[in-house]
């Protein structure tokens, strides 16, 4: 099996969790768009519309991360990774 590398940092372990939380939202955020109907509001073009709602959830995800106001996975992931840690190092000692 092969050994999976462990970022032993705490600071990398935070921006690694936010990014993977920022990924999970605008993922949900373009697989939600795609179940509501198109208004028009934006004009009839496929282009002009998928960029202008890509931008806009990339822009609420960023102003959610960066203002620590996600969903809270980001601090959870950490934890378990935390504890995932300490309980392979009390392995490791015995």
């Amino acid at each position: 099996m092969q050994e999976v590398p462990r970022p032993s940092d705490k600071a990398s372990v935070g921006d690694a969790a936010k990014q993977f939380e920022g990924m999970l939202m605008a993922q949900i955020f373009q697989t939600m768009r795609k179940t509501v109907q198109h208004s028009g509001l934006f004009g009839d073009s496929a282009g002009a519309r998928s960029t202008y709602e890509y931008l806009l959830d990339q822009a609420v995800v960023d102003h959610a991360m960066s203002s620590g106001k996600g969903w809270g996975l980001a601090s959870r992931l950490e934890e378990s990774w935390a504890a995932r840690q300490e309980s392979e190092k009390i392995k490791t000692q015995a």
